[in-house]
């Protein structure tokens, strides 16, 4: 798991990893499911779930906590 430092957190799995990157690039879902070979409702399930795990308010916010956190280098 990506994020297992902090056991209070669930960790991100190796995809919801995957898809934390390209909301860094400031993709949208259709791009994040093309780039992935994924359908669009799994790109959003999986931004869904980022969401969750990071406890944010929405895509900016996620990506704003997972820089916090050394997730992602932007």
């Amino acid at each position: 798991d990506v994020t297992d430092d902090n056991p209070a957190r669930p960790a991100l799995s190796p995809r919801e990893a995957e898809v934390l990157a390209l909301l860094a690039e400031g993709a949208p879902n259709k791009v994040i499911a093309r780039r992935l070979n994924i359908s669009v409702h799994t790109a959003k399930f999986h931004v869904a779930a980022i969401l969750i795990k990071l406890g944010a308010a929405n895509r900016t916010d996620a990506i704003a906590t997972a820089m916090r956190q050394g997730l992602v280098l932007v």
